[in-house]
């Protein structure tokens, strides 16, 4: 018993950590892609992409992925790949005061399994996946190097010739976010006092943060050129941390300042165009 209440207490700064969620509602998105893909052997495909997704209003660009890579078919019913994507983001820049375009650099390495019937194809599909970011931030709130685990099922509808109407579901896991352990102390009047005994606990919060659910349909033109529409749901959950960088606080030099934990969460409904171009 004497064990069991010191491990409780142990536990205590952990539990502690007062994190508050904002609710952010529903938004609206439009993405457009067009994808290549190229038979170079026999179960060897050269893939690239180009993406923009947009706003809810339809005119500023979100974000564009440029991708290419490489998937090699080691079973007939299993695929292995990599592929490289240069990210551009278009977002408010706090040190700015204004919206500024920002790059990320991302590996994404996935093994994909497919069984299929007369009718139907059922797909698995898991992404490991390595964000860079190269810019200047704060370690204290994010890592460098962010890794993401996607899972993701499938159907198709193979009953028509030319039209495929598809369905699937997608969890996205991050696997190295920013920790902290500390004691919330309500009362506090300023932020730097808001958490005592804070505590870095390195990049070990693992946690899902997207639910996302796409219906569709792709129209067949012939065996080289494709068009696909789909609307795409997206429910997230992102963190936000708040604190200084270690040793630049003008409250008390040498000392992280943990001032806020914030989750937002929201829903993002996007309607998607892509075309595929296979040679």
């Amino acid at each position: 018993m004497k064990r069991i209440l010191i491990t409780l207490l142990a536990l205590v700064p952990f539990c502690a950590i007062a994190q508050t969620t904002y609710d952010e509602g529903t938004s609206f998105g439009a993405r457009a892609t067009v994808e290549a893909d190229v038979k170079v052997a026999n179960g060897l495909h050269i893939l690239a992409h180009e993406e923009a997704r947009y706003y809810s209003n339809g005119e500023d660009i979100m974000r564009l992925y440029t991708g290419i890579g490489m998937e090699y078919k080691v079973l007939p019913f299993l695929k292995v790949g990599a592929e490289y994507e240069l990210i551009n983001r278009y977002k408010y820049d706090e040190d700015l005061l204004a919206n500024a375009w920002s790059i990320r650099h991302r590996g994404n390495f996935f093994l994909t399994g497919t069984w299929k019937t007369p009718w139907w194809q059922f797909g698995v599909k898991e992404t490991l996946r390595l964000t860079h970011r190269p810019d200047d931030f704060n370690a204290f709130q994010a890592p460098r190097n962010a890794l993401a685990l996607k899972s993701k099922v499938s159907v198709k509808y193979r009953g028509w010739e030319n039209i495929i109407p598809h369905a699937a579901f997608e969890l996205r896991n991050t696997l190295n976010d920013a920790a902290y352990s500390g004691t919330y102390n309500p009362s506090a009047e300023k932020n730097k006092d808001k958490y005592t005994d804070e505590e870095f606990l390195g990049y070990t919060h693992a946690y899902v943060n997207r639910y996302r659910l796409q219906l569709g349909v792709t129209v067949k033109f012939n065996k080289h050129h494709e068009l696909d529409f789909y609307l795409l749901g997206d429910h997230y959950k992102d963190k936000e941390i708040d604190t200084n960088r270690e040793g630049s606080s003008s409250w008390e030099k040498n000392r992280l300042v943990l001032k806020s934990i914030d989750w937002y969460t929201g829903n993002m409904i996007s309607a998607g165009v892509g075309y595929k171009w296979s040679f």
